[in-house]
């Protein structure tokens, strides 16, 4: 008795994609709900109250965590809905420029090798390795 296993599965338009694609949008999903869940909940820690009281502003805090839970959504539901493909393209570009975006502005206008260049190139691989793996979730077959 032979067992075949796949190296691809079938999307909801009936196209077909690398596992390892499920897998990347899966996981990258996941990171993203967590990102954002984690961003929101320390906005009502209570340091954060008292950060508030003494005038720190959480506004642009709380936009990136609800973007970053609303892209873990539509990569994980990208998956298992038949969304068409230009829209889960479009979609999943749109995230890949955030990521872009965030990045810029996190490790290399406003931390530029802080605390120190070992640490920042560590937190600036990482985020390189979000970014390839939206870029390959993100590409067209």
């Amino acid at each position: 008795m032979d067992f075949y296993f796949s190296t691809r599965y079938i999307t909801g338009m009936q196209t077909q994609k690398p596992i390892v694609i499920f897998l990347l949008r899966i996981s990258l999903g996941v990171f993203f709900l967590v990102l954002g869940i984690q961003g929101l909940s320390m906005h009502t820690s209570k340091t954060a109250e008292i950060l508030r009281w003494f005038g720190r502003n959480d506004t642009l805090n709380i936009i990136i965590s609800v973007i970053q839970i609303l892209a873990g959504a539509v990569l994980c539901i990208g998956v298992f809905l038949p969304i068409g493909s230009t829209v889960s393209w479009l979609l999943s570009i749109g995230i890949l420029i955030l990521w872009g975006i965030y990045m810029v502005m996190t490790l290399f206008l406003k931390d530029f090798l802080r605390p120190d260049t070992l640490s920042w190139l560590y937190k600036t691989s990482w985020s390189f390795i979000i970014l390839t793996s939206l870029w390959l979730v993100s590409s067209r077959e």
